[in-house]
């Protein structure tokens, strides 16, 4: 329980202060535990950050395997996938941009390098259901599927950063139609 409370709350401090603003102390006191009890489950702030990252990335890929082992139609799935994308990218923003863009130094090398892997795992992930798609009755364009994962996730958080800015000029329903607008019709042939 103690250690899900911990990630729970360095996730929404890693979010707000971002990595090298993150303290030990802030998350202990988030998380309502005793500093003893964060470094018993965490030994250091990389390694708690390394979890987090885990953590949420398999979250992630659980949803997404989840509502595509459903029985919606491609369009509704793959609409759920880009607004489980859109959840991380707006709710955890900092976080996002950490993960995404900013994983460098100031972490110790093993750890970053983890961290670089389950980046490119997350990529891979993606490209392996863009690659199914194209497998499936040729619903989707002849594109490099890594490319085209790498790209779609490049553009979820350009777009997500925009919108965050400009959240007077556009709705959240908006910024879904957008961003399934561009893929839907920049990966796939049809969905209707």
């Amino acid at each position: 329980m103690s250690k899900e409370k911990i990630l729970h709350a360095a996730t929404r401090v890693f979010s707000e202060y971002g990595y090298h603003r993150a303290s030990m102390d802030e998350i202990a006191q988030q998380a309502q535990v005793a500093k003893g009890t964060l470094y018993y489950n965490f030994p250091g702030k990389s390694q708690l950050f390394k979890a987090v990252v885990k953590a949420g990335f398999e979250d992630i890929m659980e949803r997404t395997k989840t509502d595509l082992s459903s029985t919606l139609p491609i369009k509704e799935q793959i609409l759920r996938v880009l607004r489980h994308h859109l959840d991380l990218f707006l709710d955890s923003r900092h976080f996002a941009h950490i993960v995404f863009n900013e994983i460098s130094n100031g972490i110790e090398p093993d750890v970053l390098d983890e961290l670089k892997q389950l980046r490119r795992e997350h990529l891979s992930f993606l490209a392996g259901i863009l690659r199914e798609a194209q497998c499936e009755g040729g619903i989707m364009r002849d594109v490099d599927a890594d490319l085209a994962a790498a790209s779609t996730i490049g553009m979820l958080e350009s777009t997500c950063n925009y919108y965050l800015s400009h959240q007077e000029e556009y709705s959240r329903e908006d910024l879904e139609s957008f961003v399934f607008t561009v893929v839907a019709e920049g990966l796939f042939k049809s969905l209707d």
